[in-house]
Order: structure tokens, then C-alpha cells, then sequence
């Protein structure tokens, strides 16, 4: 059963890529929990707590940047019951205010499953100086 609920959280972190990728945003805010919070790297909250703020930071970043590549690798997804962790790499290029840049991270995502959905309930951006 839990290889089943890891892959079900894996699908969900690829839609979610997509949907801000391709600017779903109402798309995107179903797969948040209604009080998701977003931490950045020294795990400060990033703007308000909320479904609609952690959206509105997805909308802002590609409101501002044009993404040139992605690359995601593959995440390590723990279960517990109710409750998953996800996390995985990132590289991103993207240019923003006529300066391109380059890149890398972590991400790590917590879930809740709620009548029977899995929705995101927080997530935390770390930078690296390489992959």
C-alpha cells in the first residue's frame, strides 16, 4: 500500500510542476491546503500563509522570470498514514529583469491526505551552490 501512496504523491508533485509551468494557477491552488505555507531557504515564511498567497508567489515568479530549462529529479517520498514527505533536486535557468540565471536546489514538500486527497500543506526552498 504505500508504494501505492508514494505514487500517488509522486503524481501529485508532477502536476503541481505543471501547473505552475504552464500558469494553471486555479488549477495549481487545488492541490494546495487552504492554509499552505511556503518557508524559503533559512526556512522564513515567504509572504502570507494561505492557498492563495502560496499561488500568488508561483503567479509572481512567472509573471517575472522566463524559464528556459527545469530539471527535477526523481523524488524520495515517505509515508506515514495521513501525512507524506516529499523531497528532490532541482535546476532551473530562467531570465529575469534582463539577467539570466542559473540555479540549484531542493525541494520539500509535506502532505496531508484529507478525505481521501492528498494536498500540500507546506513547502521549503533550498539553495545549493551546484546539483
Amino acid at each position: 500500500m504505500a508504494t501505492d501512496e508514494r505514487d500517488e504523491v509522486r503524481a501529485l508533485l508532477g502536476r503541481i510542476s505543471g501547473a505552475w509551468q504552464q500558469g494553471h494557477w486555479q488549477e495549481l491552488g487545488e492541490y494546495f491546503h487552504e492554509n499552505m505555507v511556503i518557508r524559503g531557504p533559512e526556512l522564513q515564511e515567504m509572504g502570507s500563509k494561505g492557498r492563495d498567497a502560496s499561488v500568488a508567489s508561483y503567479r509572481e515568479f512567472m509573471s517575472q522570470a522566463a524559464v528556459h530549462e527545469l530539471k527535477e529529479s526523481d523524488p524520495k517520498i515517505d509515508v506515514w498514514g495521513n501525512t507524506a514527505v516529499a523531497s528532490y533536486g532541482w535546476e532551473i535557468k530562467y531570465e529575469m529583469g534582463g539577467l539570466t540565471h542559473h540555479e540549484f536546489g531542493r525541494d520539500l514538500f509535506v502532505f496531508s491526505r484529507e478525505s481521501g486527497k492528498w494536498l500540500a500543506v507546506w513547502r521549503a526552498v533550498f539553495f545549493s551552490a551546484q546539483a
